[in-house]
């Protein structure tokens, strides 16, 4: 007779009876993708607005975005992780042309193009960010997208301040 050790009886059981993560929707699961993939570009935006913005109400709104999206984005990681969502690692082909789009530009020209299309940005995600509110089925999920929702609201007043302050310094 094979005996096996303690530690492998053990294991088994509480193998079998680990919880499955729960069923989430293609809502929650479109939002979380969403979410994480405009995360993944405002950082980057940010973080190239900070180093090339011509204004330095520019380059302030580009770190904040870039910080309050990373820390958005802390938040997101694991939800998604314990949901077994898989996260893409890049932005969308739209975000990534928009970046080469802002790598292209300079001076006011740079200032003018990211505040205007950042601002655009925050409108879809904030509508996106809404629509989970309102349709997603899982608390996690929900509670996320209410805690970025004032976030997303700031940035978007912002960037609609600075690019008020630029159209009047022109």
């Amino acid at each position: 007779m094979r005996t096996f050790p303690l530690s492998v009886l053990l294991v088994f059981p509480l193998a079998a009876g680990a919880a499955q993560p729960p069923q989430v929707s293609s809502q929650d699961g479109s939002w979380l993708i969403a979410a994480h993939q405009d995360n993944l570009a405002e950082i980057k935006s940010g973080d190239l607005a900070a180093e090339k913005g011509h204004d330095a109400d520019v380059r302030a709104a580009a770190r904040t975005l870039a910080r309050d999206h990373g820390n958005l984005d802390a938040k997101l990681r694991p939800v998604a992780k314990q949901l077994g969502v898989k996260l893409p690692t890049r932005p969308n082909a739209e975000q990534r042309d928009e970046m080469r789009k802002f790598k292209s530009a300079s001076g006011v020209d740079f200032d003018r193009t990211w505040t205007h299309d950042e601002a655009d940005g925050h409108v879809k995600a904030i509508e996106l960010t809404v629509r989970e509110i309102q349709h997603g089925s899982l608390p996690q999920v929900k509670h996320l997208a209410q805690s970025a929702l004032p976030v997303l609201k700031k940035h978007l007043h912002m960037l609609q301040q600075t690019q008020s302050a630029r159209s009047g310094n022109q």
